[in-house]
């Protein structure tokens, strides 16, 4: 480790390098959930190659996203310790990797290791050490920054979907993956190059992250994020499929993914006004709520317009709840040791996933009806609600009020 890492001054937080920072997680999380929330649009087309179940298609995407939470806590940790740029680097190459060989698969079960294993790892080695990275070069401006760099996750929902269901309706999709697979490497080499490591070495061998994670506060946000990931993961997965049943075109089903995208922008983003006033906590339980209500549209849909309605708010509402996530685990536990606490945070993600998508594929096997899907992601919303209520604060003071920030 060079001395200048070692001993740089706290002056450079807030500084324009920091902002660099941001702008490469930005990007970084634009490429990465770009490609993984694309994944609706090509379950269909993969499914009719293989002549697979939704089932099948569903644990596939769990596969992914399993991989790219529970290996957070590690990546996270490798980040502490050797910096983003590397583990961001090592993320590029896997998910460039997995897409191209995705492409070339004769065989479905070689697409759990191409697709599911390589994607799934390369997203472990990109969110999480970007991220962490933001909130340890930022002290001033931190709710702001990560706000921002975690709103690449918008954008990503926004272009990646209909910019693969357009793909494969003029390639298919065997070459709409090698695209992704060649844009998402360069991307994330791009981002890796502009992630510099945080001006101040912490000490991050006394942080007891074992000790936070006992803790009540760590216990209801595990849970609370989880049960959001369930009704998360089951509109990702099935919401572009349940507007084919009702006569939806494919652009059409796929434009519901970039709905959710756009509002997912303005939650992150627009959502964050509220803190001044309500506090950073009950914001954050305003955005549950969001959630919730959008699940209750879903449950009562009858057609396109409605199902607009949905991706809208639960794009608001998921949206700001992703954004202020890394925010409110700081202000709880401080920034020391953040990439490993935020990655044992979000493993949280891979148990929703093992449920979620998997269980809702089984309903709809079953059922032939993909509204059950929809149940068990209101059942996901209104638990995550409950969750997270016990941690709601008093509502500031003016003479309090930190905008964005709550201690």
């Amino acid at each position: 480790m060079s001395a200048s890492v070692s001993v740089a001054p706290t002056t450079r937080l807030d500084s324009p390098r920091a902002w660099l920072v941001v702008a490469a997680a930005f990007f970084t999380s634009c490429v990465a959930y770009g490609v993984a929330y694309a994944f609706g649009v090509f379950l269909r087309p993969i499914g009719t190659t293989f002549g697979v179940s939704h089932a099948a298609m569903s644990t596939l995407f769990s596969t992914l996203t399993v991989l790219s939470y529970l290996l957070g806590p590690v990546t996270g940790r490798l980040a502490d310790r050797i910096g983003p740029r590397p583990v961001v680097a090592a993320g590029a190459i896997l998910m460039g990797c997995g897409l191209l060989l995705s492409a070339r698969a004769e065989w479905f079960p070689l697409l759990y290791v191409t697709y599911g294993g390589c994607v799934g790892a390369a997203m472990a080695c990109s969110y999480v050490p970007s991220v962490a990275a933001v909130g340890e070069w930022f002290k001033i401006h931190r709710d702001m920054a990560l706000g921002i760099a975690i709103t690449g996750t918008g954008l990503g929902t926004l272009i990646g979907a209909p910019a693969g269901a357009h793909l494969t309706r003029l390639l298919g999709w065997r070459q709409a993956f090698e695209l992704f697979g060649w844009v998402s490497m360069i991307g994330l080499l791009l981002c890796a190059a502009c992630l510099l490591r945080p001006p101040i070495l912490s000490k991050k061998e006394s942080v007891n992250v074992w000790a936070m994670m006992r803790t009540r506060t760590f216990l209801l946000l595990y849970l609370s994020l989880g049960f959001r990931g369930v009704a998360l993961f089951i509109t990702i997965v099935f919401l572009p499929v349940f507007a084919l049943d009702i006569g939806a075109s494919h652009v059409a089903a796929a434009g519901l993914i970039g709905y959710l995208g756009v509002a997912s922008i303005v939650g992150r983003l627009g959502l964050n006004a509220f803190v001044p006033k309500l506090g950073l906590m009950n914001t954050y339980l305003l955005s549950c709520v969001v959630v919730l209500a959008a699940c209750i549209v879903w449950v009562m849909s009858h057609g396109y317009l409605s199902l607009v309605i949905f991706a809208l708010l639960m794009g608001v509402g998921y949206g700001a709840n992703a954004a202020m996530t890394p925010s409110v685990t700081a202000a709880k536990f401080g920034i020391e040791g953040l990439g490993r606490l935020l990655g044992w945070l979000y493993t949280s993600f891979a148990i929703a996933c093992l449920i979620g998508p998997p269980l809702g594929g089984a309903l709809a096997d079953q059922t032939h009806d993909y509204r059950f899907p929809v149940f068990v992601a209101l059942i996901g919303a209104v638990a995550s609600l409950a969750a997270i209520f016990p941690l709601r604060t008093p509502l500031p003071t003016r003479q309090a009020v930190t905008a964005g920030q709550e201690t």
